[in-house]
């Protein structure tokens, strides 16, 4: 048995690209920005996410440069030679991609603690 799931968190490079391809199928593309490591010893590794067909049409209109996403697919491997120079890049095949959330303005959050409330009323509030 074979498990091929990479999931991760970043910012996202630049607004979504759509092509179509020749049959009419439209493959979406942008990069994510995977930092790791802290301080002197933190690197960025940027990913290139793919989507096909109508998730990519329906998805690239939310997608924004600097926006923050998490994404998990299958990883890829995306081989090609350009001047006789072989070359390979690692690349997500996209099965699942959360936005942020958007929140309406002057919306409040449902618990909200402040200096005038009490634990016991905080813990009234908790469901669990």
């Amino acid at each position: 048995m074979s498990v091929n799931v990479m999931v991760f968190a970043g910012n996202v490079g630049s607004d979504m690209e759509v092509r179509v391809t020749p049959n009419g199928k439209s493959i979406g593309r942008f990069k994510v920005a995977v930092n790791s490591g802290w301080g002197d010893n933190k690197k960025t590794a940027w990913v290139t996410c793919k989507m096909f067909n109508e998730r990519a049409d329906n998805i690239a209109p939310y997608i924004k440069k600097g926006m923050l996403v998490t994404v998990s697919g299958e990883l890829s491997v995306d081989e090609w030679e350009k001047d006789g120079v072989k070359n390979k890049s690692v690349c997500c095949i996209v099965n699942d991609l959360q936005l942020p959330s958007q929140k309406q303005p002057n919306q409040q959050p449902q618990v909200q603690a402040t200096s005038e409330m009490s634990l016991e009323e905080l813990d009234e509030d908790v469901p669990f």
